[in-house]
């Protein structure tokens, strides 16, 4: 159960549980992150990245708009790969 508390009759998430209920709301969106975000929860940079999906070793990049300038990854892709970074193998 997700805990609440009342501010000036305004119902907000408990501060202490925000972060996971949010982190839980991309996961279920399958939400795309940016490759800077992807930096700081992987600790690789994108140098890393690119080598490794070259490689097949890390989730592919979505192109979000039709020039391909602007490209993220999945939330989802980028869970599996924490879970198991040496296992990890993209199939797309």
């Amino acid at each position: 159960m997700i805990k609440t508390i009342n501010n000036n009759d305004v119902i907000l998430i408990d501060p202490e549980q925000e972060a996971k209920v949010v982190a839980e709301l991309l996961l279920s969106m399958n939400a795309f992150v940016s490759i800077k975000t992807a930096e700081i929860a992987t600790t690789l940079d994108k140098v890393t990245q690119y080598r490794m999906r070259k490689e097949k070793r890390f989730p592919q990049l979505y192109r979000l708009n039709h020039h391909g300038y602007r490209k993220a990854y999945r939330l989802n892709d980028l869970a599996k790969w924490i879970e198991n970074p040496k296992t990890y193998k993209n199939t797309q």
